[in-house]
């Protein structure tokens, strides 16, 4: 569809000249001489474009324009001033607008700059499109008392611009709080850009990250802009910064430091605005008593600290959990798990985090697509994709082993949630209670203990 540009001037020859030569290249022009009426079109039509000239009956240009800088849906403003209105037009660039031109404005120069800023006004809307996107595709399942802290918690810091440190275990989904504090933040709109620390080597570190001009070294062939440049305005994580060699570490502490980045071949510094957060598996306060990390970094990146929970600390969240992952690798929904098996994941151990479960997940989708998978499917699943520290759920247990092992961990867990009530717990389970209490007794278990 042809973009709609509205043209806002209050000379006659020029509403008509622009009108008719935008016309002429494809696109839907309309008129206003004031911006009162710019203002009433604006309501009732969508435009993609505003030709605005400055010197405007009534209310000028400017204050017109400070008015579309208040709504986040305002069209991309191209300002189109005379001789005398310079130092307002650069104003006008400050308060917004993609740029300005002066008048006379040669026609193929009009055509240049409007062309210029459609091309801008669509990959800001696909950018917005990815975007949005990715906060749908990025949430952060569960319910549980840890995730609720961890949800806090973000939406505390990701409106600031403060320094962030991510720690957790494996698979516990560091990247993804990380794509939380960005999306969550005021630079959502701008880039992300992600580093994995550990594959980048050493000798490349320095290019990778703040870039190089074309025969900097051998092999430089062409300018490349470094991740930082890139990110220029946005956020860059920093994933596994626990495994930088300390000499990347003492380059990446002095861009921390001065918001500065040398360019490899450039003598002359870059200031960069960037958000920087970062994450790690390992034990930094360790590696800095070892001196293999340095302890100046350390305190830089960690000004605010998030730790994501184990699996294990929030084993609630396995349900919710498993619907997710279900419904992602089987969006038609033909394949579902039982209400026993569902409740046997949530009883077992995952030392690979959210990850193994995802995978499992997965897996299961594969092998038993289009029916309901029973808790006598996941015995070959989780003998090798679970540990746990009970010797009956290994490798070589048998169904029955693994079963009457789901069975007590089920026992005790709704034991415990109703506070050692066998009555409660035995309509919770839906079995005769004088069975459950043999069963207690069998398997051990006091319920007064729970």
């Amino acid at each position: 569809m042809a973009s709609r540009i509205l043209i806002v001037d209050d000379e006659p020859s020029i509403l008509s000249s622009f009108a008719s030569l935008l016309r002429d290249e494809g696109y839907r022009p309309e008129a206003a001489d004031t911006a009162e009426r710019a203002s009433r079109l604006l309501e009732s039509t969508g435009f993609d474009l505003i030709l605005l000239d400055l010197q405007l009956p009534g209310q000028s240009g400017l204050e017109f324009l400070r008015e579309l800088r208040e709504n986040p849906l305002a069209p991309k403003v191209l300002v189109v001033s005379g001789q005398a209105d310079i130092a307002a037009a650069l104003d006008s660039v400050r308060l917004g607008a993609i740029d300005f031109l002066e008048k006379p404005v040669p026609p193929e120069k009009l055509i240049a700059s409007v062309s210029a800023a459609l091309a801008l006004v669509t990959a800001e809307r696909q950018r917005s499109m990815l975007v949005d996107e990715l906060d749908d595709r990025c949430r952060i399942v569960g319910r549980s008392a840890p995730i609720q802290r961890l949800l806090k918690t973000i939406s505390q810091v990701a409106p600031t611009d403060t320094t962030v440190l991510i720690t957790g275990e494996n698979g516990t989904g560091k990247e993804l709080v990380a794509t939380r504090l960005y999306l969550e933040s005021q630079r959502r709109d701008k880039p992300f850009l992600k580093v994995n620390c550990p594959g980048i080597p050493e000798t490349l570190f320095e290019s990778e990250l703040f870039g190089h001009v074309k025969g900097a070294f051998t092999g430089a062939v062409r300018d490349h802009q470094g991740k930082f440049v890139q990110a220029d305005g946005g956020t860059i994580f920093l994933d596994e910064i626990g495994d930088l060699p300390l000499a990347s570490q003492a380059k990446l502490l002095r861009v921390l430091e001065t918001g500065e980045v040398e360019t490899l071949g450039r003598e002359q510094a870059h200031k960069v605005d960037v958000r920087v957060v970062c994450a790690t598996n390992r034990d930094l306060h360790q590696l800095v008593g070892e001196r293999r990390f340095r302890e100046d970094l350390f305190y830089r990146i960690s000004v605010f600290a998030v730790n994501v929970p184990a699996l294990s600390e929030r084993l609630d969240d396995v349900p919710l959990l498993t619907g997710e992952f279900l419904s992602r690798f089987d969006p038609a929904n033909r394949t579902r798990l039982s209400a026993a098996a569902t409740a046997y994941l949530g009883t077992l151990k995952y030392p690979g985090n959210v990850r193994q479960l995802k995978n499992m997940i997965e897996r299961l989708t594969i092998l038993h697509s289009g029916r309901t998978v029973e808790i006598e499917d996941l015995s070959e699943e989780t003998s090798h994709a679970i540990t746990t520290n009970d010797p009956a759920d290994s490798a070589d247990a048998s169904l029955s082993e693994q079963t009457a092992v789901f069975e007590k961990r089920l026992i005790e867990k709704t034991l415990r949630e109703c506070g050692g009530n066998i009555s409660q717990t035995a309509r919770r389970l839906k079995v005769d209670r004088a069975n459950l209490s043999r069963k207690i007794r069998e398997l051990g278990l006091k319920s007064g203990d729970l």
